[in-house]
């Protein structure tokens, strides 16, 4: 069955995305790569020009994902992408092996911002120290490729090069961490057992000790960061050629975003498109993978969020900032802080106090205090509004003239990677006011 046209959209709008990022990253490296090697620097400007001309030349195919009387997906075999598209993406991941090696290119403080608000000292306290390196697209390497030892209690976590400034894109940072629970909590090992049986009870033998990790350790992931997660994981997934997520991880993750009162139409729409791009199943020995049911799922997000407290967690009133704040991205404003009243409010309070004889301007003053928000809100914020915009933005993409189109895109990519990364800064420096205060 074709990928449903929705969820092609998605995941085309992440490849042009990607390749954009590539170029992106060669101008940052672009005076230090010519000084030193200019024969590389050129050989990456001309492999960045032919992805992207391999990308508008598939235009045609791709423009037929905006007419209601197109095909309903690009031609593909299982779960993935069309295999031109395919071949843009491992030539992307390649072409990142060399980029995550350039010394140039360093990790940005928001960066470890965001990971200090994700996971706080005290909820690391058992996990040791954290460390940050570059891996290559697509890759999960272990322990800064190979270099270092694997060290216990000691969180290792890979950032994918092309997501150096993409807020958006630092959402597998939580891997290391969900890891380390996986593997120290007895009560994830007692339940991952009780998963087990209750599987081959109903004689599903197909669902494995390390399927219901992965499922386990998505649970950890989506707790901690919300639906930002849950879009991340579905690109992932998609590009690893991934269908026992598609069958059953996704179904399961979708119940934790409704289980967590997590509700916005994106998160409907995306995954009733990721049912119907669902691969036909070819049957093992007369079994095909199914998600779990509803009353188990229920268990797991319930011994995730024992875990995980909610005062780490991302709760319901961090989702309600996050879609109050998404217009903002649009509209260029910072998403840092939020005053404690509409101004409105304000003044109606102060039109009707005013005239008092103990009127204090003070009072008014008062309501005008904003409140930080969390990287976390700002992150699940930039991505509701991507997933709101990213249809137009493909489709202004793809009717450009090529070199025209990519420079929209990269164009796009820095102002969103710099009001949400400065949206991040702005938010640490209101937050250490206040405990200074």
């Amino acid at each position: 069955m074709p990928m449903q046209k929705t969820f092609l959209k998605f995941m085309v709008l992440e490849l042009v995305e990607r390749v954009a990022r590539f170029r992106i990253l060669l101008g940052e490296c672009d005076e230090t790569l010519h000084a030193g090697a200019p024969v590389l620097n050129r050989s990456l400007q001309q492999e960045a020009a032919r992805l992207e001309e391999q990308l508008i030349s598939q235009k045609a195919t791709l423009n037929k994902l905006f007419s209601e009387n197109g095909a309903s997906g690009a031609r593909q075999a299982g779960f993935g992408l069309d295999p031109a598209l395919e071949a843009v993406y491992k030539r992307l991941q390649e072409l990142s092996r060399i980029l995550a090696q350039l010394k140039p290119v360093d990790i940005e403080p928001e960066t470890r911002l965001f990971l200090k608000e994700v996971l706080p000292g005290e909820l690391i306290k058992d996990a040791g120290e954290q460390s940050l390196f570059f891996s290559a697209e697509g890759e999960q390497p272990t322990a800064n490729n190979g270099l270092l030892p694997l060290l216990p209690n000691v969180l290792l976590d890979p950032l994918p090069i092309l997501q150096k400034n993409n807020p958006l894109g630092w959402m597998g940072l939580t891997s290391a961490f969900s890891q380390h629970l996986l593997e120290n909590a007895s009560s994830l090992e007692s339940l991952k057992l009780d998963l087990l049986k209750s599987e081959k009870k109903r004689h599903h033998t197909s669902v494995t000790e390390s399927l219901i990790e992965t499922l386990l350790r998505h649970a950890l992931n989506l707790r901690l960061l919300g639906p930002a997660y849950y879009f991340h994981a579905l690109a992932e997934a998609v590009f690893a050629r991934d269908e026992a997520f598609l069958h059953f991880v996704e179904p399961a993750l979708f119940f934790g975003l409704n289980h967590q009162n997590f509700s916005h139409k994106s998160l409907v729409i995306l995954h009733e498109a990721c049912e119907r791009s669902k691969p036909a199943q070819e049957k093992s020995e007369g079994e095909t993978l199914l998600p779990l049911p509803e009353e188990i799922l229920a268990n797991v997000f319930r011994a995730v969020e024992k875990l995980i407290p909610a005062k780490y967690a991302f709760q319901e009133k961090h989702m309600e900032r996050a879609i109050q704040l998404q217009e903002r991205v649009s509209q260029g404003v910072l998403l840092s802080s939020t005053p404690m009243y509409p101004v409105e409010e304000v003044g109606e309070t102060l039109r009707k106090t005013r005239d008092n004889q103990d009127f204090s301007i003070y009072a008014p003053l008062s309501m005008m205090t904003e409140y930080p928000h969390s990287p976390r809100e700002i992150v699940n914020a930039g991505w509701l509004h991507k997933i709101e915009r990213g249809p137009v933005w493909l489709y202004s993409i793809l009717n450009e003239d090529r070199q025209e189109g990519f420079e929209k895109v990269m164009e796009l990519l820095n102002y969103q990677d710099h009001l949400l990364r400065k949206s991040i800064e702005v938010s640490e420096v209101h937050r250490v006011l206040l405990c200074n205060a």
